[in-house]
């Protein structure tokens, strides 16, 4: 359904506020692809699998290189759709202005540690008594 003049121009002035208000941020969003379209790519994931497992059905006749390739294309597939439905990972994750997100340190926080140390101590009492 398109929309209307009115919205047409309410649209068009929240852009030109956007830009005013922003610049970097609204040239980074603009050049930016704001959807991956996961459906679709699910869809094509289960396509390849199902044509992986008939090309394995039709090598049985025909030749085991098509049996081999059938199962690559399928396992392919299949590790394709998981990708999908998990979603973007760590390394496929960027801030609108480019730049990645940082991974949090792995050392103990305080609470974490004064936990390990109070859970150590109740370890180490049981073979005390």
């Amino acid at each position: 359904m398109p929309l209307s003049d009115h919205e047409q121009r309410l649209l068009e002035q929240i852009e030109q506020a956007l830009y005013a208000e922003d610049p970097k941020f609204a040239t980074a969003v603009a050049s930016r692809k704001m959807r991956s379209h996961p459906r679709r790519k699910l869809a094509l994931a289960i396509v390849g699998a199902i044509a992986g497992l008939a090309l394995v059905a039709v090598g049985v006749t025909v030749h085991p290189v098509v049996i081999v390739l059938g199962f690559v294309l399928a396992v392919v597939s299949c590790t394709f759709a998981v990708r999908v439905v998990r979603g973007p990972t760590g390394g496929d994750l960027t801030i609108v202005d480019g730049t990645t997100p940082r991974v949090q340190s792995s050392r103990p926080t305080a609470h974490s540690d004064n936990l390990r140390r109070r859970m150590e101590d109740r370890f180490k009492r049981r073979f005390d008594e």
